[in-house]
């Protein structure tokens, strides 16, 4: 085959953390109103509101498995990314930005909020899917005001198809701090974005695949009480990188004397210790962290995964706990639910928004433990 029939390119996007920063110090400095009955209550008695939401990238790349060839491997990239488009991308943007509306969460952990480009002769640029800025457009389409003062660089990779241009997925996760002006006068700092130094690879016929998960971290300021919010999406594919990653957000996120909050996908099963996924949601318990979730609906299994890859499935197919809200500290949990896992929160199309339920919870975080860096 010629050389110049295969051009991959596998590389981390950097991150721009003087633009990220400079996102952190407008959240941090937003000339507000008089806030409303109930944001007064909230920042009396340092209530947060927190989310975790996996967006579903709108594929689980299972049409790579088994390819032998070049061409199976181009045709499987057609696959993929004509069903990502089928899934409708923006429609489900627009259906999660309605829940985030409702619930009005302070802070947001996004997982799969990817991209999707494509393009001929170099770089491909033309974006077909940006699953992140479409959240924030239809965010502020409803009057909600939030900022991405985080992006996780993830796996990003261009190879060509069978449609005549080159296919370029990228990955990557997100903090959303909201900014309106009845916020929980939220002031951020010391971001923090690490990859792990554990991660998936595997040789191809096209080089070396890598898949560079990480995490990212800030200290936040909310009505006087001060805490650590920290997002992941842990490995999916062997127990051990899993667990190793895990370990290794502990020993680092983790290194404060802050109350944390850690939310995010962490692919562990939560709700059996039967699962080989178990071990990672037990190394969390174990460093000292509870699960909101279990403190506050023990007895609910409070499925969050996962829809059918098409998203179209009539009747849910939620039967894993996996997307979690861990804490550490004085913090009490007053409320958690799932969202986006009732027949009512589909799409027009009848799209699940993702194939994932999202997780919304209200904290009280105790001013007795709340420390100030």
């Amino acid at each position: 085959m010629p050389s110049n029939t295969l051009r991959t390119t596998i590389a981390l996007r950097s991150l721009n953390k003087a633009a990220a920063i400079a996102c952190l110090a407008v959240s941090a400095s937003i000339a507000t109103p008089a806030p409303t009955q109930a944001d007064e209550r909230d920042n009396d008695r340092g209530v947060v509101r927190v989310m975790t939401q996996n967006m579903d990238e709108g594929t689980d790349f299972q049409e790579l498995n088994g390819v032998q060839t070049p061409q199976q491997f181009f045709a499987a990239v057609s696959t993929i990314y004509q069903n990502i488009l089928a899934t409708k991308p923006a429609e489900r943007a627009a259906a999660m930005a309605r829940e985030i509306a409702e619930q009005r969460p302070d802070l947001v952990a996004l997982q799969e909020a990817s991209v999707l480009r494509t393009g001929s002769g170099g770089p491909a640029i033309t974006v077909r899917m940006d699953l992140l800025q479409s959240l924030l457009d239809e965010l502020a389409g409803l009057g909600q005001h939030y900022t991405a003062v985080a992006i996780i660089p993830g796996f990003d990779a261009q190879v060509p198809s069978t449609l005549g241009f080159d296919v370029r997925i990228t990955t990557q996760d997100a903090i959303l701090v909201r900014t309106d002006p009845l916020s929980n006068n939220l002031k951020v700092s010391n971001l923090q974005i690490e990859q792990f130094a554990v991660k998936f690879t595997a040789p191809t016929f096209i080089g070396t695949l890598i898949d560079p998960r990480g995490w990212a971290a800030i200290d936040v300021n909310a009505g006087g009480k001060s805490f650590r919010f920290v997002t992941t999406h842990l490995d999916s594919t062997h127990p051990a990188i899993r667990l190793a990653q895990a370990s290794e957000m502990i020993r680092s996120a983790g290194n404060t004397s802050l109350p944390v909050i850690i939310a995010g996908d962490f692919n562990a099963t939560a709700d059996t210790s039967l699962d080989p996924s178990y071990p990672t949601y037990q190394a969390m318990l174990n460093a000292g962290f509870t699960d909101a979730w279990q403190s506050k609906r023990a007895g609910d299994p409070g499925f969050t995964c996962c829809q059918a890859p098409d998203l179209l499935n009539a009747t849910s197919l939620l039967n894993h706990r996996i997307d979690l809200v861990m804490l550490r500290g004085a913090f009490q949990v007053t409320e958690i639910s799932l969202i986006g896992n009732q027949p009512a929160d589909r799409t027009p199309s009848g799209l699940w928004p993702s194939d994932h339920a999202g997780v919304a919870a209200t904290l009280r975080l105790s001013a007795r433990q709340a420390a100030n860096p």
